[in-house]
C-alpha cells in the first residue's frame, strides 16, 4: 500500500500568501465568439482579442518572472465551459505556501454605441461558493483546514477586492484616455468557480467606433497587456 503524505500548513488567510501562480482566461473561443462587431467588411470577435491580449500578457509575464506559474485556460481559439475554466483554475496544485489568483480577460459590447471604458469584476460579497470539499486536491486540504466555508469566503472576497483595485488603478494609470467604469461585484460562473481571488475585467467596446479602432490596433493590445502586467507584477510585491 503507497500512502501519499499531504504537508500540514496552515495560516490565517491562505488567500494572501506570496502570489506564486496566475491563472489566465480569455473569454469565450471556439463556436462561443463572445461580442460580435462588423467594420470596414470584416466581422470582429471578441474571442481573437481576449486571446491576443491573453498570450501577450503571458509572454510578459514568462520573461520578467520565469518562477512564475502562469497557467492559461486557453492558448488557442477553443471552446470551454464555465465549468472547465473554473476546473483548470481550482485543480491547479499550488507551489507550497504560495497563492493563486484568476485573470478572466474580456472585451465589452453594449447597445449604446456612445458606451466606453474598462471596468474590473469580482465576486458577489453575500455569495457564497464551495472552496473545500471533494473536488479540493489533496495538496490544500491542510492550506484550508482552519476556517469553515464561511469564513472562507470572507477572505476570498476580501482579497479578491484587494486585487480588483490593484488592477482597477493599475489600467487607470496604462489608459489614462479611457474612462474608468469602476469596479462592480457580479454573479459570474468564472469568478465563483474559480475558488481562489478571481477579477474579469472588461477592457473596452466594440460597440463604440473610437475604442474599437483602439482595439484593432496591436499596439493598443499590448499596451492593455502591459496594463495587466504591472497590476500583478505590483501583486507579486506585497
Amino acid at each position: 500500500m503507497c500512502l501519499i503524505a499531504v504537508p500540514l500548513f496552515s495560516v490565517d488567510n491562505p488567500f494572501a500568501l506570496p502570489l506564486g501562480t496566475i491563472v489566465i482566461d480569455a473569454g469565450h473561443g471556439g463556436h462561443d465568439p463572445g461580442a460580435i462587431r462588423s467594420f470596414e467588411g470584416s466581422l470582429i470577435v471578441e474571442r481573437e482579442l481576449t486571446l491576443d491580449i491573453a498570450l501577450r500578457l503571458e509572454r510578459l509575464l514568462n520573461e520578467a518572472h520565469p518562477s512564475l506559474n502562469v497557467v492559461m485556460t486557453r492558448r488557442d481559439d477553443r471552446f470551454l465551459t464555465l465549468e472547465e475554466r473554473g476546473r483548470i483554475a481550482y485543480q491547479t496544485v499550488l507551489p507550497p505556501k504560495t497563492s493563486a489568483l484568476l485573470l478572466s480577460i474580456h472585451i465589452n459590447s453594449a447597445e449604446h454605441p456612445a458606451a466606453q471604458g474598462f471596468e474590473v469584476f469580482t465576486k458577489l460579497k453575500e455569495k457564497e461558493v464551495p472552496i473545500l470539499d471533494s473536488k479540493t486536491p489533496k495538496e490544500h486540504i491542510a492550506l484550508f483546514s482552519k476556517h469553515n466555508k464561511k469564513e472562507l469566503n470572507i477572505l476570498l472576497f476580501d482579497e479578491a477586492r484587494r486585487v480588483a483595485t490593484v488592477v482597477s488603478n493599475s489600467l487607470v494609470k496604462g489608459l489614462p484616455m479611457q474612462v474608468n467604469r469602476g469596479i462592480k461585484e457580479l454573479d459570474l460562473w468564472v469568478l465563483n468557480a474559480a475558488r481562489m481571488p478571481a477579477v474579469l475585467v472588461e477592457a473596452g467596446f466594440l460597440s463604440n467606433d473610437k475604442e474599437l479602432a483602439l482595439l484593432l490596433d496591436p499596439q493598443y493590445r499590448q499596451t492593455i497587456a502591459l496594463a495587466l502586467f504591472h497590476a500583478i507584477e505590483a501583486l507579486l510585491s506585497t
